[in-house]
């Protein structure tokens, strides 16, 4: 089979597309032919081993799959030859998935509704699964509560904005003015432009003046002292990425712990019975059509490196995955 790996650590000039042979399976994995890729930038962080696990070389790249299974391993009952299934989490301390075929535990994947296609779900797989994770095992958020997602054309933001939609929050969304807003207000939005100068006001005003029950933040070292501004008693700031120091002033400390704001700092990690709740749930939502991942484009796996360097772009509006 066919597979992008790389033998030690680097930039994009240590993946390789190589011939191997077909993965084995033990008694828990499941092996999948796989059709789609979800492409995330933390692959190259993986690649150039900047995270603190370190992997073992020669390594295949990749944290996202999505197609059948075409073998299953003798303790594994959950899921039958031809199987559609889609899972995240592989490539840290196990292979990964820019490949034909991989081998992979059962208890990461979760069944594929017919009605989802597998570019989608490869898609929406990482990013779903921490947009969740995030929202509602963290969050705890419930209908009819108010939210803001920072990042909401991003690859987890975009998920997140229409998973938080769909359970009749009131939600606001910050995006670059112009189509990016345009794309956060049709999947039922509120959009405010991150670059303004006034962000918390506008935010305050975007919220109609409720206070954000659960805050997403994908840059909070620009935006943690806005995000206070907005939100109230027992809220939840939960943040998955930040740019640089994130610094508090006395006082805005001194706000957050009188009013009980829990400010958790949130991995794009869990538990893999954490993520197969939430893909399981989160494959209801995309086959009714309440999730629809929007997929910048589409690479074969010869253009592994192409199709990274695209997910790594700056302001790129959903996903980049590559179809096998």
């Amino acid at each position: 089979m066919k597979a992008v790996r790389y033998h030690k650590y680097g930039d994009e000039s240590v993946m390789a597309l190589e011939t191997v042979e077909r993965p084995t399976t033990d008694e828990d994995d499941v092996l999948v032919e796989i059709e789609a890729i979800g492409v995330n930038p933390v692959d190259a962080k993986l690649r150039e081993g900047a995270l603190p696990q370190k992997q073992p070389l020669p390594q295949t790249m990749g944290t996202d799959l999505a197609g059948r299974v075409v073998s299953v391993g003798g303790n594994v009952d959950s899921f039958d030859l031809d199987d559609r299934v889609y899972g995240t989490g592989f490539g840290w301390g196990d292979s990964g998935t820019y490949a034909e075929f991989a081998a992979v535990p059962a208890d990461r994947l979760a069944a594929l509704p017919d009605g989802v296609t597998f570019t989608d779900a490869a898609a929406s797989a990482l990013v779903g699964a921490t947009a969740w994770q995030t929202l509602i095992n963290q969050g705890n958020l419930t209908v009819g509560d108010a939210c803001v997602i920072h990042g909401g054309t991003g690859g987890v933001g975009h998920i997140a904005v229409q998973i938080a939609v769909a359970a009749g929050c009131h939600v606001v969304a910050t995006a670059r003015g112009g189509e990016p807003i345009e794309t956060v207000e049709q999947f039922g939005a509120v959009g405010v432009d991150y670059r303004s100068n006034s962000l918390g006001e506008d935010l305050q005003d975007a919220l109609g003046g409720r206070a954000a029950d659960v805050v997403l933040e994908t840059n909070a070292d620009a935006n943690l002292a806005a995000d206070l501004r907005v939100v109230g008693r027992d809220s939840t700031i939960a943040v998955i990425g930040t740019g640089g120091s994130v610094v508090l002033s006395a006082t805005e400390a001194l706000d957050a712990m009188l009013d009980r704001v829990d400010l958790r700092f949130s991995s794009i990690m869990s538990s893999s019975n954490i993520h197969r709740r939430a893909l399981t749930r989160l494959a209801t939502l995309l086959d009714a059509g309440d999730v629809s991942p929007i997929v910048a484009k589409s690479y074969p796996l010869e253009d592994a490196e192409s199709a990274l360097a695209h997910a790594q772009a700056a302001n790129v509006i959903g996903k980049v995955v590559i179809d096998v």
